[in-house]
């Protein structure tokens, strides 16, 4: 899975500060997408030449196991329970994090 971007909300306050802190630790490749489609707004994404896509809790983990420092925290949140828990509160997270920025930040 080379030739990867990850796709983040610049805009976003909260999702830009912790993308810079992964852009310190990762040769990884990050894409504002404020101004792309709502789809993107809504989770963190990592799109693939190939056509693939990663979003939410999974993009995550993508990030972490190639972030220095982060792979331990990919495979506590791949564990089965945890890895089910952590996509339902990202999808309460993701949902109020984007209101906040779609209708209070405009």
């Amino acid at each position: 899975m080379k030739n990867s971007k990850v796709l983040f909300n610049e805009k976003c306050s909260i999702c830009n500060f912790e993308i810079k802190h992964y852009k310190k630790r990762s040769e990884l490749v990050f894409e504002d997408c404020s101004s792309m489609e709502d789809k993107y707004l809504k989770k963190l994404h990592v799109v693939f030449d190939d056509g693939k896509e990663l979003s939410g809790v999974d993009a995550f983990i993508y990030v972490w196991e190639r972030t220095n420092g982060y792979a331990w925290l990919a495979k506590i949140i791949n564990l089965p329970i945890i890895y089910t828990s952590a996509k339902i509160a990202y999808f309460f997270l993701a949902y109020l994090l984007f209101w906040r920025y779609k209708y209070l930040t405009k």
